[in-house]
């Protein structure tokens, strides 16, 4: 009871009138007065430093209005050891009125934020003039005026009765100079008595204010040479009776302080400034001639300004830049860490364990419900797992639809279960609907440098991709024999893929498809020819193609070589006709009509020869896209198939919406139509349909003549397979 007691009278003490602000007023306004430089010229005595004004304006930004009543009493004790009663009670009056006043006008215009360290960010220009400005010149002009009007005697003071002299002037400027370069020492001087923290927390905004590049022999550099300047001025000062000479070494020290601001930030060179001003004016003795004085004190009030200037400026654009960086390290959307910030935490860690979390279905959810979506699972995601997660481990977001985690490598198995187990639990519920896609686990540990960061994230999403597979974590580095084989497999077939590009590895063969009215054509199928010699077939490559965004690329090398060929045989296959297989990607190309459009042309072949299949998977993704640039081709004079038809979920839509020409009844109706009596019911249905839509009708996997008996009976058009021919290289149509 007795110690909240104490406690509370204590904080009484410190805050109210008649405790700390009192006393502290009382005890330092005698020592202001004492470092406050007065010189005597040939015309009267001048101030150099006017200090007491400092510690009304330090007291008051550290009490508030509670520092008013000591700053008046020690005010008056002041006056009241120079002066009478009558114009000591006159000049105190007017000092605290100055005063008020100008604390009035900030406090209203700073709001909460009046007491702030001197040099915060968006205080200073307002400051300066409320403070550094406006209270000196109210200052000057009242005590100018009593002077003038007689109310103050002039032999007790520093005015004249004539206001426009360099007395004047350069009593002005050093009220200036006090405002502006010494509040800084006070005003922290006093916020360290009042609380011993606040001493620890700006050593550190001081830290945090010196430029990333200085080292400790820079600031050593730069206090050695700013002590040995001032002990050299302090010398000229005393022993010296040239002003030149002193005024140049005085010049000396607006580059170092300048070197200070700009390279150690405001707090420094302002401390250093007060300090440096203050031991300067108390070694000056000799007497000068008042414009050369006056002179001085403007340099010095100007230098002022300027070190304040560039210290804040400084200190604002390293925190730009650092903020700036930071921000390269957080997607703006997603608010994670990114990529290049995995990079960075990867450097510093000794060693790292890093979980790979791979989310497929994102893509079609997000096609769906748009990004937000996207955006939306990723932080929730991320939320959802932080509990799990130890300091320093952090979830970061990669493009597409993956995040990763590093996690510290010890426990790391007991984690990755963990992490795993909370992942099955999670569900996002979107607009009234619980969303819960599949979630692909995989990790491996690291020990830095890690010198290809974005390979080793592709071969954790291969792993991610297995393991959405196997329903458990894969470790890329544990003896994972299938799946490594796997990833291993699918990176060659890559590499044979790209390389058959680059090299003409690719041969075309070309299956003669009869027509029951003598129009027959042919179906180019393609086959690589791997680095051994083998021949693959196109449902060994065609997986990696599409995974690997290749469509385009092999589908143009397919248009450009049959083309060519046509173009090269016209006069022995005048009447030539291909069916070419075209991915649906391609269709979603903006410019894929007219890039088909210049083969033609440059190979000067008729649209016509050429019969587009498209697999009935094409629109599936966007279908006016699709059904777009298949109306395009069909009015360039292509002739458009659906290909494998009756294999996929929407194909009775799709014929119903899509304008075709002709349509390929997928082969696995055809193969068991004979001994299947649905699938041959299946097989008439389409028929009958295609007829309503006037499309041309192709049976693929013909494998006997008795099932091409039956399809001619049941009207089929086209007749494809073994029974009918067997592929063969496409030189061979030119020999036969």
């Amino acid at each position: 009871m007795f110690t909240g007691y104490n406690l509370s009278s204590l904080s009484q003490f410190r805050r109210c009138w008649w405790g700390v602000p009192l006393w502290l007023a009382l005890l330092l306004m005698p020592l202001s007065s004492a470092l406050s430089v007065k010189l005597l010229l040939p015309d009267g005595p001048v101030y150099l430093l006017f200090l007491p004004v400092t510690l009304t304006v330090a007291l008051l930004m550290v009490f508030d209005w509670a520092a008013l009543p000591g700053i008046t009493l020690a005010l008056l004790w002041h006056y009241l050891m120079i002066f009478s009663p009558g114009p000591a009670l006159i000049t105190c009056i007017l000092f605290v009125s100055a005063i008020s006043i100008c604390w009035l006008g900030y406090r209203i215009w700073a709001g909460r934020r009046w007491g702030a360290t001197p040099g915060t960010q968006g205080l200073g220009i307002m400051r300066l003039f409320w403070i550094g400005f406006l209270l000196p010149t109210l200052l000057v002009f009242l005590l100018q005026t009593m002077v003038t009007m007689k109310v103050i005697p002039v032999a007790l003071s520093i005015f004249n009765r004539n206001p426009l002299t360099l007395r004047t002037l350069i009593n002005y400027q050093a009220i200036l100079i006090s405002c502006v370069a010494i509040l800084p020492l006070y005003y922290m001087a006093i916020r360290c008595f009042r609380h011993t923290r606040y001493f620890s927390r700006q050593v550190n905004l001081l830290r945090q204010q010196i430029a990333e590049s200085v080292s400790a022999v820079e600031i050593r550099g730069w206090l050695i040479l700013l002590t040995s300047l001032l002990i050299l001025l302090m010398l000229m000062n005393r022993e010296l009776h040239n002003q030149a000479i002193r005024d140049f070494a005085l010049l000396l020290l607006l580059p170092v302080m300048l070197w200070a601001s700009a390279r150690f930030g405001y707090l420094i060179s302002a401390l250093a400034w007060s300090l440096v001003l203050i031991l300067l004016y108390q070694f000056r003795t000799q007497p000068e001639l008042s414009l050369h004085l006056a002179l001085n004190t403007t340099n010095l009030l100007i230098w002022s300004l300027i070190l304040y200037f560039i210290g804040v400026n400084g200190v604002r654009q390293r925190r730009l830049i650092k903020k700036s960086r930071e921000a390269a390290l957080v997607d703006p959307v997603v608010d994670l860490p990114n990529l290049r910030a995995l990079k960075a935490m990867l450097a510093q860690q000794a060693s790292s364990t890093l979980c790979f979390l791979r989310i497929p279905d994102l893509d079609r959810l997000s096609r769906t419900w748009g990004l937000d979506l996207r955006v939306e699972y990723k932080r929730r995601l991320a939320a959802y797992l932080q509990p799990l997660l130890q300091p320093k481990e952090v979830i970061y977001h990669l493009p597409g639809f993956a995040l990763a985690l590093r996690l510290d490598k010890a426990t790391y198995e007991t984690r990755i279960e963990q992490i795993s187990s909370r992942i099955e639990r999670y569900s996002l519920r979107w607009q009234g609907l619980p969303l819960q896609p599949d979630i692909g686990i995989s990790f491996c540990h690291i020990v830095p440098p890690v010198s290809n960061l974005p390979g080793l994230l592709g071969q954790l999403s291969e792993m991610a991709e297995i393991s959405l597979r196997s329903h458990q974590p894969e470790n890329l580095q544990q003896d994972n024999i299938t799946a490594q084989r796997l990833v291993k497999e699918k990176l060659a077939l890559l590499d044979e893929v790209q390389q058959a590009l680059d090299n003409e590895r690719f041969v075309m063969m070309a299956q003669r498809i009869e027509g029951l009215r003598g129009d027959d054509y042919h179906e180019l199928l393609l086959r690589l020819v791997n680095t051994q010699g083998e021949q693959l077939a196109p449902e060994h490559f065609l997986p990696i193609v599409q995974e690997f965004g290749l469509t385009w690329e092999m589908d143009r090398w397919v248009l450009n070589h049959a083309l060519s060929f046509i173009d090269s045989s016209r006069t022995r296959l005048p009447a030539m006709r291909f069916a070419i297989n075209i991915h649906a990607a391609s269709l979603y190309r903006p410019h894929f009509v007219s890039e088909l459009e210049q083969l033609l042309k440059q190979h000067q072949v008729e649209p016509w020869q050429l019969i587009l299949e498209i697999s009935e998977a094409a629109g599936n993704r966007h279908f006016s896209a699709g059904y777009r640039t298949i109306n395009s081709l069909r009015r360039l004079g292509c002739r458009i198939a659906i290909d494998n038809f009756g294999a996929g979920y929407a194909s009775y839509l799709q014929l119903k919406t899509l304008q075709a020409d002709m349509l390929k009844i997928d082969g696995s109706f055809i193969q068991n139509m004979l001994h299947s009596p649905l699938d041959y019911q299946i097989i008439e249905s389409i028929c009958r349909v295609a007829r309503l839509k006037r499309m041309q009708i192709v049976a693929e996997c013909v494998e006997s003549d008795a099932v091409a008996a039956a399809l001619r009976g049941l009207g089929i058009d086209y007749l494809q397979g073994f029974a009918i021919s067997e592929p063969q290289p496409l030189t061979t149509l030119i020999e036969s």
